[in-house]
């Protein structure tokens, strides 16, 4: 894998200290938990080697400068591993370390969840900086173009720049009050990729110091054979808009009941939720996300509901969305 060495130009940069991080080990010096489970398990151990193969297949195509953040995601990732896995016994710590390595090789290889893959070389960017663990945390994990040729791939490229140069590096001073930490986090999912379409989900949050964390998921969804970002007017006409919001609306008050404890749902007594925020969301494929057998559309929180309420989320089959799509829609195949 070759990436460009103007990859990260747009980074401003990252601060890592400390040395590589062992990704393959030698099993005769396996310590902790998630080591030895490796080692005693053939198919764990191939996970492993098959994701240490593509970390260093990227390392090697890296500058010093990208290595560096390369370097850092792996080393909490490899922690993050232990942690989340290590508390579990059996078949679920195999299940976990086998899935948590799968999805880590996937990522290294900028592998798409669904579709057949754009064609051209996508790679991920790291955007690291935590010079006091205690009290400052930027992570954030994206992928874009290597080498970005069309306009539809330097368009999406353009919209990932923006992701990073928003990244609230250098920015210690503005840390959580002593005892709590300032913590920045945004991950990318190619979840549909093909020659004409990409779709990508961003998962963020960000610990300010207040009462407690926000994030949210967001999209990205290009159409890579026009060059332009896809706007549901692409898609859907009006009569289909309507039957989208009368489905989704469904789905919301079957959630809403759930999260209240089977209790029916009013919404005229419930302040937090619009229906006219349900249209504007579907209106705008900023929150929506395509896998080739399905579409999800993402209410964060306060969307439609509280803080403790959390997200809401209506989902498409791609079989109901391509009846009511437009001819020429580029929805997956």
């Amino acid at each position: 894998m070759r990436i460009s060495k103007t990859l990260l130009s747009c980074t401003p940069l990252l601060l890592v200290v400390g040395v590589e991080p062992a990704v393959a080990f030698d099993c005769a010096k396996a310590q902790s938990p998630i080591e030895k489970a490796i080692c005693a398990d053939p198919k764990l151990k191939a996970a492993d080697d098959a994701m240490s193969a593509a970390y260093s297949s990227l390392r090697e195509a890296l500058s010093a400068t990208e290595r560096k953040g390369l370097t850092a995601s792996q080393r909490k990732w490899i922690k993050s591993r232990e942690d989340s896995c290590g508390v579990q016994e059996g078949a679920e710590l195999s299940s976990c370390i086998q899935d948590q390595t799968e999805e880590r090789r996937r990522l290294f290889l900028a592998e798409p969840e669904s579709g057949p893959g754009t064609g051209a070389r996508m790679v991920p960017v790291f955007v690291q900086q935590d010079p006091d663990p205690h009290r400052f945390d930027v992570d954030y994990t994206l992928i874009r173009f290597a080498a970005p040729k069309s306009n539809g791939e330097k368009l999406f490229n353009a919209e990932v720049d923006k992701i990073v140069k928003d990244a609230p590096l250098k920015r210690q001073a503005e840390a959580a009050p002593e005892g709590m930490n300032y913590a920045s986090y945004s991950a990318m999912d190619i979840t549909y990729a093909s020659p004409k379409f990409l779709s990508a989900k961003i998962e963020g949050w960000e610990n300010t110091g207040g009462a407690h964390g926000n994030g949210g998921t967001s999209a990205i969804n290009v159409d890579l054979a026009r060059g332009v970002a896809m706007k549901a007017d692409d898609v859907f006409d009006g009569k289909a808009l309507a039957a989208l919001k009368a489905d989704c609306v469904a789905q919301i008050i079957v959630q809403k009941k759930e999260k209240n404890d089977g209790q029916d749902f009013d919404p005229a007594n419930d302040p937090n939720y619009q229906e006219q925020t349900v249209v504007d969301v579907l209106k705008s494929l900023d929150s929506w996300n395509f896998w080739q057998d399905k579409a999800i559309v993402t209410f964060n929180s306060y969307a439609i509901g509280s803080y403790a309420e959390g997200p809401y989320e209506c989902e498409f089959p791609m079989a109901k969305l391509k009846s009511l799509a437009k001819p020429s829609a580029p929805l997956p195949q």
